[in-house]
């Protein structure tokens, strides 16, 4: 009888620890507010985008103190301009990691032993093995706004070495 009043004990332990870990989600953090009219000149970056994602439990679920893990980027800068050509590298890197809680903060590790990581990290750069960005020449006199990465560019004015220009984002 007492037995099985453990194990009942314990079942319901292990469901209301388990219920407590949601769903594994996606994070887009971006370096420049959105909304708002920006300006950037020749060299400068009109947007970095940096991806993150919820550290997996060894349930499935995420992480319950909030471990995140690098997923990659997504930027655009301004290379030149033109006239009214703007010519834009693009750069968008993603990154898939095997690493879990486990692996993070080794809970069952003895505190002496000699740490061990087994991790797989997996980055994709387009068809390239190193990173390089893809060159766009952008005509704002046929279109003022481009999509990179879910995040919507409106260019608003160009001058000879700068842009004025504003950010959405286009993705949830």
């Amino acid at each position: 009888m007492k037995a099985n009043t453990l194990i009942m004990s314990a079942l319901i332990i292990v469901s209301l620890l388990m219920s407590g870990c949601g769903t594994i989600r996606s994070h887009r953090n971006f370096e420049q507010p959105m909304g708002y009219v920006l300006t950037t000149g020749i060299g400068g970056t009109v947007f970095r985008l940096n991806k993150t994602g919820d550290l997996p439990n060894a349930f499935g679920g995420r992480d319950i103190w909030g471990g995140k893990i690098d997923k990659g980027f997504a930027e655009m800068k301004l290379a030149d301009i033109k006239g009214t050509v703007l010519i834009l590298e693009i750069m968008e890197v993603n990154k898939h990691s095997s690493e879990t809680v486990m692996d993070r903060y080794k809970p069952f590790q003895n505190r002496n032993a000699a740490v061990n990581v087994d991790v797989d990290n997996t980055i994709t750069i387009g068809n390239q093995e190193q990173p390089k960005p893809y060159i766009v020449k952008f005509d704002t006199t046929k279109q003022r706004d481009i999509v990179i990465g879910g995040v919507r560019v409106t260019f608003s004015e160009v001058q000879p070495y700068s842009v004025q220009y504003s950010l959405s984002n286009v993705q949830p």
